[in-house]
């Protein structure tokens, strides 16, 4: 019996730190605890350029890193995502954003994950049983400009763990501002502040041209408990329609996870309002990890001015 209840333990400690790898690295949007954004569930452009200008991204997206992303919003934006990873793990996420005209913009995140076929055995090897974990986010977000050049965003949330495993509920605050001046973008963002571990990013963007096309180059730093590192990308702007991006991830402390590949690649298509983007990221033994998203761009209504006949 006390070698089987050993052997249950170190299935349970298996397992758990099995899912603390699947919650680090999809929460650590995200990468902190507690958040909606993820390196496997958050949004694909952040992703494949090394995540290292996702506190300076923009738009609907921007949501899964940093609340201050969608100040300037104009059009209400929606996006759905879809992300799969190894055989039995799966996370889909919505977020939508909304401008309110003066007051600001709000936007709402939610995402929820997977994990089955989970197998607990005993001393012996025998299968006990199999079962599966689910974790639930969603955040609400506002955001407004401060002036011409800068912004601020805040955001609240809950996150919902149900399993065998994790059963534990927290409320995570996010904080994150920006500068704009040109053709650099400036970003800071703290996220998960009430999680056991919290996220601080910072980091920058510059569009430019060259020989003739776009491209927007990023880099940053995420700080995050057993998990800081610094990471670069490139966005090359091929036409109207197509982006293509690669990124790459360098570790700044020495992690236990040392399977993890350092390269992020993908690309992006926008026809008119509506935008496809893929991400993936090897991640040596543990897998690969495919991103894909729809994004949907709303144009605003105006009002329409009512004329009344000058009286006969």
């Amino acid at each position: 019996m006390k070698g089987t209840g050993s052997r249950l333990l170190r299935s349970r400690a298996t397992v758990g730190i099995l899912v603390g790898v699947v919650l680090a690295v999809s929460h650590a949007v995200v990468r902190a605890e507690g958040q909606v954004e993820t390196a496997v569930g958050g949004g694909a452009r952040a992703l494949s350029l090394g995540e290292g200008g996702a506190a300076a991204s923009t738009g609907v997206e921007s949501l899964f890193w940093t609340p201050a992303g969608v100040a300037e919003v104009a059009e209400p934006e929606f996006l759905l995502g879809h992300t799969s990873w190894v055989e039995g793990l799966n996370l889909e996420a919505a977020a939508a954003v909304v401008p309110l005209g003066e007051p600001g913009v709000i936007g709402m995140v939610g995402s929820w994950q997977t994990f089955g076929g989970i197998e607990e055995r005993d001393a012996g090897g025998n299968l006990v049983r199999t079962f599966s974990l689910t974790t639930a986010s969603a955040s609400a977000a506002f955001a407004r400009p401060l002036s011409s050049h800068a912004f601020v965003g805040l955001s609240v949330g809950f996150r919902i763990q149900n399993g065998s495993v994790m059963n534990e509920k927290v409320v995570p605050f996010g904080l994150g501002v920006g500068w704009q001046l040109d053709n650099v973008r400036i970003g800071a963002s703290a996220q998960g502040l009430l999680a056991p571990m919290p996220a601080y990013q910072v980091s920058a963007a510059w569009r430019g041209r060259a020989a003739g096309l776009g491209f927007l180059v990023t880099g940053g730093a995420i700080l995050r408990q057993g998990e800081d590192r610094a990471g670069i990308g490139v966005e090359s702007m091929v036409g109207r329609i197509l982006r293509v991006r690669v990124g790459y991830v360098l570790p700044l402390q020495k992690s236990d996870l040392r399977t993890f590949s350092n390269l992020g690649a993908g690309f992006g298509l926008t026809y008119r309002a509506l935008g496809f983007d893929y991400a993936f990221l090897p991640l040596g033994d543990l897998g690969q990890v495919h991103r894909i998203q729809m994004s949907l761009k709303l144009p605003r209504v105006e009002a329409i001015p009512v004329v009344t006949a000058p009286p006969m």
